[in-house]
């Protein structure tokens, strides 16, 4: 019969032996402490403005602190949640209902494009409305919305009258010329008195407008 295998030989290792060091002895007449006790220890991350859960079991025999440990995950070092700003709502009641509305500048819609929407919902506080149409004259408007509540506006836009128009002054009646040949010529009738010598008024000729014009 074969021989059985060889098993290796099993090496047991020696046991370690750790280099304490020899005990020191106390001194001669104990250990003298300060008046007051020993100061507390305190760990660097001390805060005492926090209360934390976490507890560290070191510092000796004593220094050991379950609050007031600096920890990001606090809720005292989280960033406060934003509030959502508070709103109300605006109704409109304004003719012509084609009138272009804008909120402090910023074109919404038209008033008909509001009242299918029933309201508008607006930050609380002032606003300014402005509303524009053509033919009509521009409305502007100061407005308060409450918070959590409905204001109501109410109005109409004045229709924008033309100038009135320019009526041109009456034309001067046509002017009458008096005419006697080589002794006078006005628009007034002619005074004998006032004739050059050889001159009668029963010669004088009236010359209208249209035959000056032939």
């Amino acid at each position: 019969m074969p021989a059985p295998p060889s098993r290796p030989a099993v090496v047991t290792p020696p046991p370690i032996v750790y280099p304490f060091p020899p005990l020191m002895p106390p001194p001669a007449g104990g250990i003298t402490l300060p008046a007051g006790g020993l100061p507390p220890v305190v760990h660097p991350s001390f805060r005492p403005d926090r209360r934390n859960p976490l507890f560290f079991p070191f510092g000796g025999g004593y220094g050991s602190y379950g609050y007031g440990y600096a920890d990001s995950t606090t809720p005292n070092d989280r960033a406060p949640m934003p509030q959502a700003p508070q709103t109300g709502l605006l109704r409109l009641a304004v003719t012509p209902a084609s009138a272009q509305v804008f909120v402090d500048s910023y074109y919404v819609g038209t008033v008909a494009d509001v009242d299918a929407q029933r309201v508008l919902q607006l930050e609380a506080g002032p606003h300014r409305l402005e509303f524009r149409a053509p033919q009509y004259r521009t409305l502007t408007v100061d407005v308060r919305v409450s918070p959590m509540e409905t204001v109501t506006y109410r109005g109409a836009l004045d229709p924008d009258r033309p100038p009135p128009a320019v009526v041109p002054a009456p034309a001067a009646p046509p002017t009458v010329m008096y005419v006697i040949p080589n002794c006078y010529l006005g628009n007034l009738p002619p005074r004998q008195n006032r004739l050059p010598s050889g001159c009668s008024a029963k010669d004088v000729q009236i010359l209208k407008p249209q035959d000056a014009a032939k």
